[in-house]
């Protein structure tokens, strides 16, 4: 209920929030003088064209029936997303609906907060229904405007609403299109009360008067049916005005303001001829009921006029004025009811339209046009009421999600120019749409077909249930250990999922084979016992050297006991060659991932899944929780608001701005997290000499060795050192990045929020993130060594001599510059004991160089930060260390052996460094490799002086 203002003006000048603050709290008394209720006693309904939770749920609704006389209330897709986006009113229910349907999509989530909505207006104006005898109190609900040309859908959409909403006093609106036409007639012989909108023109009108009395004739009962015929008023005024002011003669400036209520007040005369003459006579004597004229849009658009015109001059028995709030209020405060003024001078009516023809203004074509902008507008407001409802779904989704807090200082305005210039692009929504030209203004390979990834979260949901079912069933079986064959993508992920979950009672065991080294295969073969081991052989391409050499040696060993294919399964992609020898050999099953998903993104597929399940992960509740963050960085999300998209902005402008070394903080649970990030940062960003170098699990330095190119991402429940660390960098100056993650099932928002944010960075910095062209470099280089196709060529010595490593340590480390890094590139076997001297001599390089620092197991690292290292420009110093394994394993059926292949790669991966400009030096660490680290950190420690960043 509106308090009427002291002054027009100030009414109009009141902002709209502060009108429905006053619909749903203001108390008004019944005024006999209410100018809303004179138009009641005229014969004329009044309806408000307003919903909202609140005016329902405050009273205000049933204070504007009591007080004001309303007897209807009508919406739009416009009034909808004013209410929805605009408030919190919806904010409870949408939390409610989305935890218990996540899947529900928008459209659904829509009619389910409207229908809420609709059925408590109905409740309301109930009374009023009954007081009228089915005459009046309805509830108008649209139906979509995507279905405004087609009459089937139109029919089909409204049959479900009625059905949906089962409430007498609802009217369905359908637009009065050519498509609308024959629907309304079918709609009415059903009994559904339909409200017929956007009509403009006296010909819509007689079409739409036509088809209500066809459809009642075919009704069961015409008694039972109610139907408005809803005429836009001041919309035909807006468009004819700006015909007139184009003419500009004083005859066409003095037409301004006329043709609306002229053309209106023509309508109220067909309708008098048709419900109260012969067309509509039989039906009156079964109970029909008249198809009241409907005034719609009398908002006065034009200020120089009267604001409340198009109530005033359009008063009359049976018709319905729907009105907006702000019109509401104006006419309680200053409207005048004298008579019915749209029965009066209809002849002076014809003449304005006749003037109007005269002087060249086509009413039909204005009216026709207004109608088709209209569906146009209408059909627009939805899709604004869509996104409004994504915004405002990942608005609340944001509140499952891990918080993200950025510590940048001065760089967080190039952050926020970023974030500003995407949402002006709408790249959140390129994105989603796979659009190439985010990355390159040219369709390339890997790229159009690599972002399948970004609906996985909703894909992989059916392939949970026959995942969970063959988990169980290999559990039930007594299967002790799980031994992955995979390399890179193919195995980090499921790495991660058994670390960060950790071992479950029952289950089995997860063994990952990604070495080639003999030690490395030899330790796997004396963990297990074959009879009661799984294998699985992971390979996207389905030709991996490394994956086909371990397949073959554990193929061996198992059918030394029998059929070995009942012991083996099989992820790959479709078609691959793995796939065809997996249904040869008759493996135990076959898992195929999806083809337009890179390995470093397929984490959330069967290469990530499927291996989690075999050891107890709950697939499907890591799923939910990566349907959350996406929902949450879904394409409608403001880019200010999308964590992924803040945090790729964030990636991007870092590197650029020099802070291209993202070192990682982690803490319980997610220790793991950075061994599946390095991959995919280092293969997605380090290329055509650019790059974000990831530092993953890097011995702490004091705080001052730190350099100026460092940003720091801390991930998890730090412990006391680490969060320590993180507060005094970002109070050096140094970006700081916090995910306050959690819980073990964040892990599938942590996968999704990274991938999004890695595959945006690589826009930031001008990359196409879903290739990595130097790969194939080290694995054509290893063959050729292979087949000694390298001898003589300038492959980097590697110094056995440990007397000699001082200097050549001393000269390799002195041509670092800013910038670099070191990297650790250990062709040896990963053994726990290995490991631990390795991160001692990692520490110190660290603080004798004041370098950054990587570390990675060859040939593993050749899948995962083997690219970075070929593709930045030239600022790594490279640390390669072999040895010389004994004893040697084979390769059965290959021909070569497990040291001929690692020691190839080796030697193909010192080249390609080289090639690429790479400081490579190399050291053969003999038959002992501990005691080789061991003797690396002496010659260290007498070669290099301490250094201190700045």
């Amino acid at each position: 209920m509106l308090p009427a203002p002291n002054a027009t003006e100030k009414r109009r000048d009141r902002g709209a929030e502060g009108i429905i603050c006053q619909l749903v709290s203001c108390q008004v008394t019944g005024d006999p003088v209410n100018p809303l209720l004179e138009l009641s006693r005229a014969g004329q309904s009044v309806w408000i064209d307003y919903i909202r939770r609140s005016l329902l749920e405050s009273g205000g609704l049933r204070r504007l029936v009591e007080n004001d006389g309303v007897a209807g209330v009508t919406s739009n897709p416009t009034i909808f997303e004013k209410a929805i986006a605009g408030s919190a009113d919806y904010d409870g229910q949408v939390r409610e609906v989305l935890a218990a349907r996540p899947d529900l999509d928008n459209d659904s989530l829509f009619e389910t907060l409207a229908i809420d909505d609709i059925r408590a207006a109905c409740a309301t104006l109930r009374p009023v229904y009954a007081r009228t005898s089915g005459a009046d109190g309805f509830v108008s609900f649209e139906v979509p405007a995507s279905v405004a040309n087609d009459t089937a859908a139109t029919v089909g959409h409204a049959r479900r609403l009625w059905k949906a909403i089962d409430r007498p006093n609802l009217m369905i609106k359908v637009p009065a299109t050519a498509a609308g036409i024959p629907a309304i007639e079918a709609l009415i012989a059903d009994g559904i009360n339909i409200n017929i909108t956007l009509m403009f023109s006296l010909e819509h009108y007689e079409q739409v008067a036509f088809a209500y009395i066809r459809g009642l004739e075919r009704a069961a009962d015409p008694s039972r049916v109610a139907s408005v015929a809803s005429f836009f008023v001041s919309r035909v005024d807006t468009l004819v005005d700006k015909a007139l002011e184009r003419i500009g003669t004083p005859e066409a400036i003095n037409l301004r303001g006329k043709a609306a209520v002229a053309n209106s007040r023509l309508v109220y005369q067909r309708f008098l001829e048709i419900f109260h003459g012969e067309p509509f006579a039989g039906l009156r004597a079964r109970g029909g009921r008249v198809q009241r004229p409907l005034w719609a849009s009398t908002s006065t658009k034009n200020p120089d006029y009267r604001d409340v015109i198009y109530i005033e001059e359009l008063v009359a028995p049976e018709t319905v004025n729907t009105i907006p709030p702000a019109t509401v209020d104006a006419f309680r405060d200053h409207g005048q009811v004298r008579g019915a003024t749209a029965a009066e001078a209809p002849e002076a009516a014809r003449a304005v339209l006749a003037a109007l023809g005269r002087l060249g203004v086509d009413l039909g074509q204005v009216t026709d046009t207004l109608q088709r902008e209209g569906v146009q507008s209408f059909a627009r407001s939805y899709d604004d009421l869509i996104n409004s409802l994504e915004t405002k779904r990942a608005q609340l989704l944001l509140e499952r999600v891990p918080a993200q807090k950025l510590e940048l200082g001065s760089l967080q305005q190039a952050v926020d120019a970023r974030l500003a210039r995407w949402r002006q692009e709408g790249l959140a929504r390129r994105v989603w749409a796979r659009d190439h030209t985010v990355w390159s203004p040219t369709p390339v390979p890997e790229l159009e077909d690599r972002l399948g990834w970004l609906s996985l979260p909703e894909t992989m949901g059916p392939q949970v249930a026959a995942i969970t079912a063959f988990a169980n069933e290999v559990r039930a079986e007594g299967t002790r250990h799980v031994v992955l064959l995979g390399m890179g993508g193919s195995s980090l992920a499921p790495e991660v999922f058994q670390a960060t979950f950790g071992p479950r009672v029952g289950y089995p065991e997860l063994l990952v084979a990604d070495s080639t080294h003999p030690r490395a295969v030899r330790d796997i073969d004396a963990r297990i016992d074959v009879a009661r081991t799984l294998f699985v052989v992971s390979s996207k391409s389905g030709t991996t050297s490394e994956t086909t050499a371990l397949q073959r040696y554990f193929w061996a060993r198992a059918e030394a006991l029998g059929p070995a294919g009942p012991r083996f399964v099989a992820i790959t992609d479709p078609g691959t060659p793995l796939e065809e020898q997996a249904r040869a050999q008759e493996f135990r099953r076959i898992f195929n991932a999806p083809p337009d998903v890179g390995g470093r993104y397929s984490a959330l597929t069967a290469f990530g899944l499927v291996p989690a399940a075999l050891v107890g992960v709950d697939v499907g509740a890591v799923l939910e929780h990566a349907r959350w963050f996406a929902r949450a960085a879904a394409p409608g999300v403001d880019a200010n608001h999308n964590p992924a998209l803040v945090l790729g902005a964030a990636l991007g402008e870092l590197a650029a701005a020099g802070r291209d070394k993202l070192t990682f903080l982690v803490g319980s649970p997610f220790e793991s997290l950075p061994a599946w990030l390095e991959q995919l940062i280092a293969e997605s960003t380090g290329k055509n000499g650019k790059g974000i170098v990831p530092i993953a699990d890097e011995p702490r330095l004091a705080a001052e060795t730190y350099g100026r190119d460092r940003a720091f991402v801390a991930v998890g429940r730090l412990d006391k050192d680490d969060e320590a660390l993180a507060t005094a960098m970002a109070a050096a100056g140094h970006p700081v990045i916090r995910i306050a993650a959690t819980s073990p099932l964040d892990l599938g928002q942590e996968f999704f929020r990274w991938e999004l944010a890695v595959a945006v960075a690589g826009a930031v910095l001008g990359i196409q993130p879903f290739d990595q062209p130097d790969v194939q470099v080290a694995k054509d280089m290893a063959r050729r060594a292979m087949q000694g196709g390298l001898a003589g060529q300038d492959i980097p010595e590697a110094h056995a001599d440990a007397a000699t490593w001082p200097d050549v340590l001393g000269s390799w480390l002195a041509g670092a510059r800013p910038g670099d890094y070191v990297a650790i590139l250990a062709f040896l076997a990963p053994a726990r004991e290995t490991a631990r001297r390795l991160d001692q001599l990692r520490a110190t390089l660290g603080r004798r160089t004041g370098l950054p620092t990587t570390l990675g197991f060859g040939p593993r690292f050749l899948h995962s930060t083997g690219q970075l290292h070929k593709g930045r420009s030239g600022n790594g110093l490279f640390l390669q260390l072999v040895d010389s394994p004994a004893p040697d394993v084979g390769v059965p059926g290959a021909g070569f052996s497990f040291g001929q292949l690692i020691s190839a790669q080796a030697a193909g991966d010192a080249m390609a460094l080289r090639q690429r400009e790479g400081r490579v030096l190399r050291l053969a660490l003999g038959d002992d490799a501990v005691g080789g680290v061991e003797g690396i950190e002496r010659a260290i420690a007498a070669a290099v002086t301490p250094s201190r960043r700045p």
